[in-house]
C-alpha cells in the first residue's frame, strides 16, 4: 500500500441532513455567567431577570419648556382674551427649588425639572407672553398636560427586562436609566481555528499560492451575531501535531470548538482522526451540498465540530446546523428573521441530491449566487441559502421557497449586472438606494437579462451598427428597454515613464487585457482588427505578437494593478481609473455605456428615481474625468 493509500480515508456513510440535526440536538452545551460592564454588554445575552430599583422618572417632572400653573387658573384663556398669571420664580432642570405655586401664580420651569408642589399643568412657553413681572396665557392648560408623573415610564419594582433576553442599544438604555452599572450575562465561548498551508492572515504579504483567511473572520462574526464569544486561536498548518496542541487549548478555553478545513478524506486532512483520538464522532459527512466535508464530535462535554474550508460552505453549514445549536445553548431566539418566504425569481437547475444553494435577494424575488463554494465573491452577494431536495431537478420561476438568511441583511433595490463602470457607483451614491453590483462584462449582462435574472444591464458593445443596439438585437432580446448613458474615453493605459504613444506600439509588449465577454475587450478587438488592416495584416496574426493577449482581468482596476505592480507594461480600459493610481492615459476612442432594464419593471419606484437621477445636473457634473454625459442620455429605446 502507498503513501497516499495509507493516508486517505474515505467519507464513513453520509449522514442525511435531517438525522445530522437529531444528533447535533443531542449536544448539550452549558454556558458560564460573567458579570460585565454595562458598556461591554451589547449583543450578549441576559442570564436573569431585571427589575428596577427606582421609579423613573423619580419625580414629577416637565417635558417642556414652559411654566408651571395650576390648571384651573387658565381654563378661560384664550389670544383674545389671556390669563395674566405673576410669574414668582424658575426651575431649572436638575434643581431641586423648594417652590411652592399659589393661586394665580406661574412658575418658569425648564425640560426635565421637577414640578413644584401646588401645580398640576405646564403651559408650553409658546403659548404665553411676558409682561414685567407677569405672564399673559394665551390658551388653557388641562390638569397634568406636558407633566410626566413620578414611575409613569417605570415603576418601582417593574420587571424591566426578562432572563434571556438579547441586549442591545435599548436594553442598555433601559439598564442605564434605572442606574445599572453591571450585568450577568450568559457566556458561552467559541474557539475558531482555520487550517490550511495555503492560509495567511489578512494584512499579510500574500504569496504564490497562498489565500487570506476568510473563514476566522466570518465564522467569528457569525457567532457573535448568534450571542456567543468568538476567541479566535489564528491559522494552524496542515499537521496533525500542531492541530491537536491548538485544539487541546482551545478545548481547555472554549464551550465550543469550531475549525474549517482538513474534514474531507484526502491527505492532509485529519480532523477526524484527531476527534477520534480525543473523544468521539458523531458524524463524518453529511449528505448536502456544500456540506459533505464535515465531522462533528464532543470531547467530554465540549463539542469539536469541523466545519467546510470553502467559505460559502462554511457559513451556509453553520447557518443551517451550528448557529441553532447556540440559540438553543443560550435559550434565545435570533435578533433577525431567519427564514423568510420568497419567489424565485429565475429557475435553477438542481444536481439531483439534497443541496443548501446561496442566493441573493432582490424585493422578495429569489435569484442564483453561487460561484462555486470557494468562491470568496458569492458571500458578498449572496443573502442566504436555499435547501433543495435531492427529487427536485428543477425550480422554475415563481415558486415560493423558504430562504436561510446569512444575517440581518440590507435590502437591495436593484441588481445591476454588466461592465463595471464608476458611473454606477455615483447613480448608487445619488440616488440613495442600495445596489447589488456584479462586474462580469457587457456578454453576462446581456445573458443576465435575457434570463431575466438582472434588473439592470450596463453594456458597452461595440459593432459596426449602432452601438450596443447590434448586440441585443443579435440576441432577439424582448423583455427589456434599453436606456441611454453616457459616454467613456477608452484608451491604452501605461505607466508614466512607458514609450508607449500608441496602438502600434504593442507588439512584443506585454498586455493586461479584460476578460472576455467584457465591452472594453470587444472594443480593443475592434481596434486591433482595423490596426491588421493597415497594417496589411490578420488580427489573428497580430496578436501573436502581442504577449498577454490571452489575460482576462475582470475590472478596468485590476488592470490598472497589473501595470502599476510591473505585471503587465500596457492595458486598455477607462480613464478614471488610470489617473486614480497615478498612471499615463493615451485616448484612443470614445465608447457609449448604455443601460438594459427590464420592461417589467420600468414603473417601480427604484427605476423612476434611477432614470431621474441619470438624467439630473448633479450626476452630470458628478462624473469623473473621461465620463461625460451627452444630449441622448436619459433617452428610452423601446424598439430593440
Amino acid at each position: 500500500m502507498n503513501l497516499l493509500e495509507r493516508e486517505q480515508k474515505e467519507f464513513r456513510e453520509l449522514t442525511s441532513s435531517e438525522e445530522a440535526r437529531s444528533i447535533i440536538n443531542t449536544i448539550k452545551i452549558r454556558p458560564v455567567l460573567k458579570t460585565l460592564q454595562l458598556e461591554h454588554a451589547n449583543n450578549r445575552i441576559l442570564a436573569e431577570d431585571i427589575f428596577s430599583g427606582i421609579d423613573v422618572p423619580a419625580f414629577d417632572r416637565s417635558v417642556k419648556d414652559g411654566f408651571a400653573v395650576k390648571a384651573q387658573d387658565t381654563y378661560t384663556a384664550t389670544e383674545m382674551e389671556p390669563v395674566v398669571l405673576m410669574n414668582v420664580g424658575s426651575i431649572a432642570a436638575g434643581c431641586l427649588s423648594g417652590l411652592t405655586l399659589g393661586p394665580g401664580e406661574a412658575i418658569e420651569i425648564a425640560t426635565g425639572a421637577p414640578i413644584p408642589e401646588g401645580s398640576d399643568a405646564v403651559v408650553m412657553v409658546e403659548h404665553t407672553t411676558s409682561e414685567t413681572g407677569n405672564i399673559l396665557v394665551l390658551r388653557a392648560a388641562h390638569i397634568n398636560e406636558n407633566i410626566m408623573r413620578t414611575g409613569a415610564d417605570i415603576m418601582k419594582g417593574e420587571r424591566v427586562l426578562r432572563k434571556n433576553a438579547r441586549i442591545g442599544p435599548r436594553e442598555i438604555g433601559v439598564l442605564a436609566s434605572i442606574g445599572i452599572s453591571k450585568v450577568t450575562v450568559k457566556e458561552l465561548n467559541v474557539g475558531i481555528i482555520s487550517t490550511g498551508d495555503e492560509l495567511v492572515q489578512p494584512g499579510s504579504e500574500l504569496g504564490a499560492g497562498k489565500i487570506y483567511d476568510a473563514n476566522s473572520y466570518a465564522v467569528a462574526a457569525s457567532v457573535e451575531e448568534c450571542g456567543a464569544h468568538p476567541i479566535i486561536y489564528g491559522i494552524v498548518k496542515d499537521d496533525e501535531r500542531a492541530m491537536s496542541d491548538v485544539i487541546d487549548r482551545a478545548l481547555q478555553e472554549c464551550n465550543m470548538v469550531l475549525t474549517s478545513g482538513s474534514t474531507s478524506a484526502g491527505v492532509g486532512d485529519v480532523m477526524y482522526k484527531i476527534i477520534d483520538e480525543k473523544g468521539r464522532t458523531l458524524l463524518h459527512g453529511i449528505s448536502i451540498k456544500p456540506g459533505k466535508p464535515v465531522v462533528i464530535g464532543v470531547v467530554g462535554d465540549t463539542p469539536l465540530i469541523g466545519l467546510p474550508g470553502n467559505p460559502t460552505s462554511a457559513l451556509s453549514i453553520f447557518n443551517e446546523f451550528i448557529a441553532p445549536l447556540i440559540y438553543d445553548s443560550l435559550e434565545t431566539t435570533p435578533p433577525f428573521k431567519t427564514k423568510i418566504r420568497a419567489v424565485m425569481g429565475t429557475g435553477i437547475r438542481s444536481e439531483g441530491r439534497k443541496e443548501l444553494f446561496p442566493v441573493g435577494l432582490i424585493r422578495g424575488r429569489v435569484y442564483p449566487a453561487d460561484k462555486t463554494s470557494g468562491a470568496i465573491t458569492t458571500l458578498a452577494e449572496a443573502d442566504g441559502i436555499i435547501e433543495i431536495s435531492e427529487e427536485t431537478e428543477y425550480l422554475e420561476p415563481g415558486k415560493p421557497i423558504d430562504v436561510t438568511l446569512f444575517g440581518n441583511i440590507t435590502p437591495v433595490d436593484l441588481m445591476f449586472v454588466g461592465g463595471q463602470c464608476p458611473g454606477i457607483d455615483l447613480l448608487e451614491d445619488l440616488t440613495g438606494m442600495n445596489f447589488r453590483v456584479i462586474n462580469m462584462g457587457s456578454s453576462r449582462g446581456l445573458s443576465a437579462m435575457a434570463g431575466s435574472m438582472a434588473d439592470v444591464a450596463g453594456i458597452n458593445v461595440a459593432g459596426h451598427g449602432e452601438y450596443n443596439l447590434e448586440a441585443i438585437r443579435s440576441i432577439s432580446l424582448h423583455n427589456a428597454v434599453l436606456v441611454k448613458g453616457y459616454r467613456r474615453e477608452q484608451g491604452l493605459i501605461v505607466r508614466l515613464e512607458s514609450n508607449i504613444k500608441s496602438l502600434d506600439d504593442l507588439p512584443g509588449k506585454k498586455l493586461v487585457n479584460r476578460n472576455r465577454g467584457s465591452g472594453t475587450r470587444a472594443l480593443l478587438d475592434k481596434l486591433l482588427e482595423e490596426l491588421a488592416v493597415k497594417k496589411g495584416t490578420t488580427k489573428t496574426e497580430l496578436i501573436k505578437t502581442i504577449p498577454g493577449y490571452n489575460s482576462g482581468s475582470r475590472t478596468h482596476r485590476a488592470v490598472c494593478e497589473a501595470i502599476s505592480s510591473g505585471k503587465a507594461e500596457v492595458g486598455f480600459g477607462i480613464r478614471p481609473f488610470a489617473e486614480t493610481m497615478g498612471l499615463k492615459f493615451i485616448p484612443l476612442t470614445v465608447e457609449e455605456y448604455d443601460f438594459l432594464i427590464n420592461k417589467e419593471i420600468m414603473d417601480i419606484p427604484q427605476v423612476k428615481n434611477l432614470l431621474s437621477t441619470l438624467r439630473s445636473h448633479d450626476f452630470t457634473t458628478g462624473l469623473p474625468s473621461g465620463i461625460f454625459t451627452y444630449d441622448r442620455t436619459g433617452e428610452i429605446i423601446d424598439d430593440i
